[in-house]
């Protein structure tokens, strides 16, 4: 069975729920990827448009110009490294597949198939995510009759219409929304039950990190350190291909844990 991958998150904003940043700039943004680096990612998840719950939208211009530079110089400074690119717009996927990006992660749960085909043509892969709505409504759309059925029959439809605009299935990866038109209990109960998504036969992402879910006491995300990492293991312990995280050196460290206790079974 194929080893895990760690995904360490580089949010090139302003307004990110955790760690975007009216400071970040280029050296600031390569600084954080090269740490990354060394702490053992295996992929930047580059983004340009917070999609925090009421998060403003932001033009495919303005989005350009914020990943465009940062995925050219990571793609030149760690070629050994790929770069997804998290965006819903395909200008922005565009630009960003043309300059090397080899993942499209689509958080809009409803990508267009004009975005399948443009993935298809650059022979790139493309993560489709489980929500309702948007940024801005997407916390008042979470009643469900069966969610674990819901998701599920929502992300084999997607991952048909992937097949169908001539993707191959093994460049499809599932994500199925932690914190996206989901209540705190629908969190948990999707994370208790990953394994139940394995048998679509497509690579499962997972992105729990700081989550407003995982909160004690109304913690705020510099305090959600502990809960993500206790996730992030149940999440491997469920069948999770790929971990999106913010704090890649520590979950490097359990990853290789949760490997080394696979080795020995």
């Amino acid at each position: 069975m194929p080893k895990p991958l760690l995904m360490g998150i580089i949010n090139a904003t302003p307004d990110s729920f955790y760690d975007g940043d009216p400071q970040n700039n280029l050296a600031s943004l390569l600084a954080k990827c090269r740490d990354y680096a060394q702490s053992g990612a295996d992929i930047f998840d580059i983004g340009g448009e917070s999609t925090r719950p009421n998060a403003a939208p932001v033009s495919a211009e303005e989005e350009i110009r914020r990943v465009l530079p940062l995925i050219q110089a990571a793609r030149q400074q760690w070629p050994q490294i790929p770069v997804s690119l998290d965006t819903v717009k395909i200008p922005v996927a565009l630009e960003g597949l043309k300059a090397g990006a080899a993942i499209i992660n689509d958080v809009s749960g409803t990508p267009d198939k004009e975005m399948f085909k443009l993935v298809r043509d650059f022979n790139a892969q493309i993560v489709v995510m489980h929500t309702r709505g948007t940024p801005q409504t997407m916390q008042t759309l979470t009643d469900y009759q069966n969610l674990l059925e819901e998701v599920k029959s929502f992300l084999a439809l997607k991952i048909q219409e992937a097949i169908d605009c001539g993707l191959p299935k093994e460049n499809v990866i599932i994500d199925v929304g932690f914190g996206f038109a989901k209540t705190r209990e629908q969190n948990y109960e999707l994370l208790k039950h990953l394994s139940f998504f394995k048998d679509l036969g497509a690579r499962m992402l997972v992105g729990l990190s700081r989550k407003t879910f995982l909160a004690q006491k109304r913690e705020l995300p510099p305090k959600r350190k502990a809960q993500t990492l206790a996730a992030n293991l149940v999440a491997l312990q469920g069948g999770a291909d790929i971990l999106r995280v913010h704090d890649v050196k520590d979950t490097r460290k359990i990853m290789d844990f949760y490997q080394e206790l696979e080795v020995s079974r």
